[in-house]
């Protein structure tokens, strides 16, 4: 071989070479893009469900709380099965301060309806509901239907899930019709 084909062989083979070492270096870096685009689905699944998880439990606690305080018979009845859906702190802010449950078997009617929760999470053991309805109080047979709208917050207790921790009444809506 004359010393140019020897020159254009060499070339040739190193280019050869150069071309299988790129393409091997190429399906490496697409197996390794593979395997990082699985990890990264399999991770978002996993953090989609446990955060759905938690927000469903905080938000079927405040829709439980909110239809056992709003809709009673009596306001004994009312306080009687709010209690284990709340945190001492919680089932004290149900009443103005220095006062008792009320006891009597007063002719108190509350109804809800259009539950509208507004959620805001803080923390993994926090929650906040802005929560918008209306709410039917009949009191010795006289009626009132009144937009509101309710702050909840809620905390997670280790070993009984979640719990209402404060109620607010914010106020009402006005000028909006009731029917």
């Amino acid at each position: 071989m004359e010393p140019n084909q020897k020159k254009n062989f060499i070339l040739l083979m190193g280019g050869f070479i150069a071309a299988v070492i790129i393409l091997m270096y190429i399906f490496s870096l697409r197996s390794q893009l593979q395997e990082v685009r699985a990890n990264q689905s399999r991770y978002e699944e996993h953090i989609k469900s446990l955060t759905s998880v938690q927000q469903t439990e905080a938000l079927t606690k405040n829709q439980a709380f909110l239809e056992t305080f709003f809709t009673y018979e009596t306001t004994a009845e009312r306080c009687q099965k709010i209690r284990p859906l709340m945190t001492d702190r919680g089932f004290k802010a149900t009443h103005p301060s220095g006062t008792k449950p009320p006891e009597s078997k007063q002719s108190v009617k509350s109804t809800m309806v259009g539950l509208e929760p507004f959620e805001h999470q803080p923390s993994k053991t926090e929650a906040e509901f802005f929560n918008e309805f209306k709410l039917s109080t009949e009191y010795n047979n006289v009626s009132n239907t009144e937009t509101v709208i309710v702050k909840t917050s809620l905390i997670y207790v280790k070993e009984q899930g979640w719990k209402i921790d404060d109620v607010e009444y914010v106020g009402e809506l006005t000028g909006r019709p009731t029917s």
